[in-house]
């Protein structure tokens, strides 16, 4: 495994993970992505190898219940094959961080919505998240279905009965992992 440093994101880190951010997860502006950042110290984490950002895995209090869970908004690593830098472990390295962080702040659970990749269920499963939902959502990001699952084999089955039925953009997992 690679050496890495994973700490919380600094002042001096902010345009380079808000750079990093919008290329692999999701546009926002550069203010509401220090906003964010600012408003939940300690759940936007970062990943160095060496002087490289190679990593990101971010979070905050989940509207619903603000309490005790906490809601992973993204997490990635710099997928550029000439770096070599997927499939070494960074993500699930940063999961751990993130864990630990979460337990820290006094939360025991943590929530997300996963992307319609195999690749990805397979990383959340990995690091032990269960499903317990799945959302098919239409182009404009509207909701045809929610639906209660109990496992993910039988999820999947599930799954392409709403892709089948609602032709959605996408069938997503929801997930969830208690954290001791």
């Amino acid at each position: 495994m690679l050496k890495l440093i994973i700490r919380s994101i600094q002042k001096e880190d902010y345009e380079k993970a808000h750079a990093f951010q919008c290329e692999y997860l999701d546009y926002e502006s550069f203010d509401e992505c220090v906003a964010r950042m600012e408003a939940n110290p300690g759940l936007y984490l970062s990943a160095f190898h060496e002087e490289e950002l190679v990593g990101i895995c971010y979070g905050h209090p989940s509207n619903k219940d603000d309490k005790t869970v906490i809601n992973l908004q993204g997490i990635a690593v710099n997928l550029d094959e000439s770096k070599g830098y997927a499939r070494k472990g960074i993500g699930s390295a940063l999961m751990k961080q993130f864990e630990k962080a979460v337990k820290e702040k006094g939360y025991h659970k943590i929530g997300l919505g996963c992307a319609d990749d195999l690749k990805v269920e397979h990383f959340y499963l990995k690091n032990g998240f269960s499903p317990f939902e799945l959302v098919a959502k239409s182009e404009q990001g509207e909701e045809h279905a929610r639906v209660n699952v109990s496992d993910y084999e039988s999820g999947k089955g599930i799954q392409e009965q709403l892709r089948q039925k609602y032709k959605p953009k996408e069938v997503i997992f929801i997930f969830e992992k208690q954290i001791g």
